[in-house]
C-alpha cells in the first residue's frame, strides 16, 4: 500500500501523461498499492464522517448485497490492518460499506452483473465528482454513464468485456482529472444542473485515483479516492514544466461535447491564459 507523506502537490498528474481524457486507460496494479494513505486522511476521514451524518442517502445499498458489502470491509481493514495502518472505530455504523468507507480516504462502489449489464448496487459516496446517487443508484452502467462523450459504441463495449473477464487475483486502476471553481471534495450535483458561479482564482484540479478488482461474491468493487489542489500548486511542483504544460496541452484539445460535460465550455480560453502565466 502506498503511504504518502508531504510529499508535493499534486501526488497524481494524469494531464501531464501519456493517456488522453476520456480514455479508458486501466493498467495493472500491484495489489500492495491497493490503497493510497496520504496526510490529508485523518481531514478526509472527518469530512466524509460529516457528510455521512448529515446525507444519509450518501450510503445507499440493495437487499442481497451483504456479503458483498462484509467482503469489501474485511479485505479494506486487512489491508490497512497489515500495514499497520490505524483504523477508527466504526461500531456505531450498521452498513458494512459506510464502515468500509469510514476507514479509507475514498469513496466504494459495488457493481453487481445482471440480466441488463452491470448495475450499482451498494455505495458509500462522500465526494462525488458532479452527479448524484439518487440519481445512478440501481442503473446499469450503459444508463450511469449515457452522458460521457464517446460512451456509447466502442468504449462501453470495451468496459463490459473488461469487467466481465477481470480475473479473481487481479487489481486495475486509472486516474481521472478535471476543474473545479472553488468548493471542496464533496460535489453532489446533477450533470443536469448548471454550475455555480464562482472566480477563476477559485480554480482547482480535481484528480481520482479508481481501482477495480473483483469480489469472491463474483460483484466488482470501485475505489475512487479523490484529491484538490489549486492550479497554482502544479508550478510549485518540482516537475511543474510537464504538469502546467500537459494540463494546457489536453485542456486545448478537448471538443466541444467533452468541454461541456466537464462544465469548461465558457471557461477555457480564460484558464489556457492563466495557465501560461503559470510557467515556472
Amino acid at each position: 500500500m502506498t503511504r504518502l507523506g508531504a510529499l508535493p502537490r499534486p501526488l497524481h498528474a494524469p494531464y501531464a501523461g501519456r493517456h488522453r481524457p476520456f480514455s479508458i486507460a486501466m493498467a495493472p496494479l500491484d495489489p500492495a498499492e491497493w490503497l493510497e494513505v496520504d496526510d490529508r486522511r485523518d481531514a478526509d476521514l472527518a469530512l466524509k464522517a460529516e457528510v455521512f451524518a448529515a446525507d444519509p442517502g450518501a450510503v445507499r445499498t440493495e437487499p442481497g448485497t451483504e456479503g458483498a458489502q462484509e467482503e469489501v470491509e474485511r479485505r479494506i481493514a486487512g489491508h490497512l490492518a497489515a500495514r499497520g495502518v490505524a483504523l477508527p472505530a466504526t461500531d456505531s455504523v450498521s452498513a458494512p460499506i459506510q464502515r468500509a468507507a469510514l476507514l479509507v480516504q475514498d469513496d466504494l462502489v459495488v457493481m453487481r452483473r445482471g440480466t441488463d449489464g452491470w448495475r450499482l448496487v451498494a455505495a458509500a459516496l462522500a465526494f462525488p465528482s458532479s452527479w448524484l446517487l439518487a440519481e445512478k443508484f440501481g442503473r446499469p452502467m450503459d444508463t450511469i454513464h449515457a452522458d460521457v462523450p464517446g460512451w456509447a459504441g466502442a468504449m462501453g463495449t470495451r468496459v463490459g468485456r473488461i469487467f466481465d473477464a477481470l480475473p479473481d487475483d487481479a487489481l486495475v486502476w486509472r486516474l481521472n482529472w478535471s476543474l473545479q471553481f472553488g468548493g471542496g471534495l464533496p460535489m453532489p450535483r446533477s450533470k443536469r444542473e448548471p454550475a455555480p458561479a464562482a472566480s477563476l482564482d477559485d480554480a482547482l484540479v480535481r484528480v481520482e485515483r479508481q481501482t477495480l478488482r473483483r469480489l469472491a461474491t463474483g460483484d466488482l468493487l470501485f475505489t475512487i479516492k479523490v484529491m484538490l489542489d489549486p492550479v497554482e500548486a502544479l508550478a510549485r511542483h518540482p516537475d511543474g514544466t510537464r504538469l502546467v504544460a500537459g494540463l494546457v496541452t489536453q485542456l486545448a484539445a478537448l471538443d466541444d461535447a467533452q468541454l461541456a460535460y466537464k462544465g469548461l465550455t465558457e471557461r477555457r480560453d480564460a484558464l489556457l491564459d492563466r495557465l501560461a502565466g503559470l510557467r515556472p
